[in-house]
């Protein structure tokens, strides 16, 4: 099984709050904060974890992922495979159809010259798909005729460069969802924008669209799950609560519940919070969150690697951590699999060894012509166990280095704030939580080439990730070798990883979860009573 894809027991909660409908003979529900409304509902350019949901379920691709991780037919009844495995043919099950849309006369048939058009569309620049990437194996993905066709309107034939175990698992992915060309032109550029000009086949249909969220129905059948409402986390907005002296209603802050206390409410379905903060609710912990000190080498003072690896080697040093974070050995986190196997189990630790961080301290600041250091600052984010956290490495650099002036002032901000300002390269060091958004080590790694986030540069970190990219099963120990030239150049120093975990309540079954966006799947998902 899988790991990215999991088997999750999920709650249907009744009416809270305005966030969820009732259980009754209409059927479950199942609600989901984000932190922002999907924008957009065409699945060759969804990305975030909002729009992946949304159209996760509202489109049918030729495959999709069941609850134990493998590939099965969706739209398709039946496919073969060349001898060569390069070539796959695909038979389309008959009476498939898009979803009717309200006030529209027209009904488009849905053939197979759609899942060519959605994948002739994911090659088009004007499209900048981020699906681009993963079918780049396909012929013609480089230039030239496009290898996917549709001899006739029940067949879709794809042509591969290289043999790739793991097509059918990208087929239901959303860049291979189908698009329906005239209906596509005749939207005007505003495809997927709004509900008049989205024209999807999925299991759930689009019933309501608005700024408090996107709202998918399906038809009742036996106990399956009817409602998925995915709604605008609103938890940091003010409430009116009544003044204790005269009653009145005064606009004071109410925190609301959130992660796994929000589920104990019954405010909503299921939510992503610390493992740690599960208590008796059911979970699925992973860890795929790396905390690391990331340093700007452009500043004078951290110019130096031996500077920077005198820090971060210092920083492991701390002894108290909170629950859920465990120390590091590593960048890439420990849910992250290449080839069907844990990463990390594969290849072990990688991080760089130090021996003596004061005399490595010294001799990188002598290479800047300083003795000390000077008006250093480090960006945290904001959060009680983050500047425990920074507050210990603090002490513990002012320990070990405190010979080169090692104080440094310390500064929390708002996660998105600090991520914001790290990006524009306003910092001198930060400490940074690092979440993949997919399952690809590779991918994870790209984030840090040409200078990214950093300002360090390696020709040969970037062109190990080069001879990486675009590898069908790219080996463990070429990821590991491109893993430790970047830890080597000690711009970004990992620290820990954070456990996390999908908490729920009980009484909903067979919903297929991927951490990696997160993404939730309810096609199979049913609700018996908890």
């Amino acid at each position: 099984m899988r790991f990215h894809r999991i088997l999750c027991i999920l709650l249907c909660l009744v009416l809270t709050a305005g966030f969820l409908t009732g259980c009754g003979s209409s059927g479950a529900s199942f609600t989901w904060r984000v932190d922002h409304v999907p924008a957009n509902l065409d699945p060759q350019i969804a990305q975030e974890s909002p729009e992946r949901i949304a159209v996760t379920n509202l489109y049918r691709g030729l495959t999709r992922i069941d609850e134990n991780g493998d590939a099965v037919l969706d739209c398709a009844e039946s496919y073969t495979v060349s001898k060569d495995g390069l070539t796959y043919t695909f038979t389309l099950k008959e009476d498939l159809a898009y979803t009717k849309l309200k006030k529209h006369e027209k009904e488009y048939p849905l053939t197979a010259a759609d899942f060519v058009f959605g994948m002739e569309r994911v090659f088009r620049e004007e499209t900048n798909s981020p699906y681009r990437e993963l079918f780049s194996n396909l012929k013609g993905a480089e230039g030239g005729t496009l290898g996917v066709s549709a001899p006739d309107e029940r067949t879709v034939v794809y042509q591969l460069n290289a043999p790739d175990p793991a097509f059918l698992e990208k087929l239901a992915q959303p860049g291979a969802m189908p698009c329906n060309e005239e209906f596509f032109e005749h939207s005007a550029g505003a495809y997927g924008l709004s509900a008049a000009t989205t024209l999807a086949n999925g299991h759930f249909y689009l019933y309501n669209w608005n700024e408090n969220g996107l709202f998918l129905r399906r038809s009742a059948s036996g106990s399956l799950i009817t409602s998925l409402r995915i709604v605008l986390d609103t938890t940091a907005q003010s409430t009116l609560t009544p003044a204790p002296a005269s009653g009145t209603s005064v606009a004071q802050s109410k925190p609301a519940a959130t992660g796994a206390a929000a589920v104990a409410a019954g405010d909503v379905t299921a939510a992503i919070d610390e493992a740690s903060s599960a208590g008796s609710l059911p979970s699925i912990p992973y860890t795929a969150t790396t905390w690391a000190l990331v340093f700007n080498c452009e500043d004078k003072q951290l110019a130096s690697q031996n500077v920077r690896l005198a820090l971060g080697a210092s920083a492991m040093g701390i002894e108290t951590l909170p629950a859920g974070f465990s120390t590091a050995d590593g960048l890439i986190p420990p849910a992250m699999e290449v080839n069907g196997s844990g990463y990390r189990d594969t290849v072990g630790g990688q991080m760089p060894t130090v021996s003596d961080v004061k005399e490595s301290c010294r001799a990188g600041l002598s290479e800047a012509g300083l003795q000390q250091f000077s008006g250093i600052q480090v960006l945290y984010p904001e959060g009680a166990d983050y500047q425990a956290l920074i507050e210990q490495i603090s002490q513990q650099w002012q320990k070990e280095l405190g010979a080169f002036s090692a104080y440094f002032t310390l500064k929390a901000m708002p996660l998105d704030e600090l991520e914001s300002t790290v990006a524009e390269g306003d910092y001198q060091i930060a400490l940074l939580p690092f979440s993949p958004s997919s399952e690809d080590c590779v991918t994870f790694l790209q984030q840090f080439a040409d200078g990214a986030f950093t300002g360090w540069e390696s020709a040969g970190f970037d062109s190990q990730l080069r001879q990486l990219a675009g590898q069908l099963a790219p080996d463990a120990g070429q990821i590991a070798q491109a893993e430790q030239t970047l830890l080597a150049g000690g711009a970004i120093a990992p620290l820990w990883y954070q456990d996390q975990a999908l908490v729920m309540a009980q009484g909903v079954e067979h919903v297929v979860f991927d951490p990696f966006g997160p993404v939730l799947d309810l096609t199979w998902a049913t609700y018996t009573g908890g």
